[in-house]
């Protein structure tokens, strides 16, 4: 069973994140694939000092990717407008883009799921 999905901060609800956090799940769903070549990794939100605050894998298959990246400009922009508004700092830790892989997953339709290997993501690889 994957891990749980990290849930923005109570905080994001006033900025519309949140909302946007859930409607990217949904876009993304089961992330169901049958090869490697299925699966990609999306950047999420937006650290203080640039780059994404991590990355969710997805799948090609079944899923719309302009709306998705589309949703996912929406959020970074939020995110953004969040760190400036509250005045928020981080460590500048660049994130690097994880590798995703499709694993074997008897619950999809596809015989597979994608997923965020560990390793290049580090801590703030968010996988599903």
């Amino acid at each position: 069973m994957p891990p749980p999905r990290p849930v923005p901060s109570a905080a994001a609800a006033a900025d519309g994140s949140q909302e946007l956090h859930a409607e990217l799940m949904r876009l993304i769903g089961p992330a169901a694939c049958r090869e490697d070549s299925h699966c990609r990794a999306l950047p999420l939100g937006a650290k203080p000092c640039g780059g994404p605050e991590g990355y969710v894998a997805w799948s090609t298959v079944g899923t719309d990717s302009v709306r998705l990246q589309a949703v996912a400009e929406r959020y970074r922009v939020a995110r953004a407008a969040r760190n400036q508004r509250l005045g928020l700092v981080s460590d500048c830790a660049v994130v690097m883009e994880p590798p995703v892989r499709c694993v074997p997953d008897a619950a999809s339709p596809l015989g597979g799921r994608c997923q965020a290997q560990a390793g290049r993501g580090g801590p703030a690889l968010l996988t599903r």
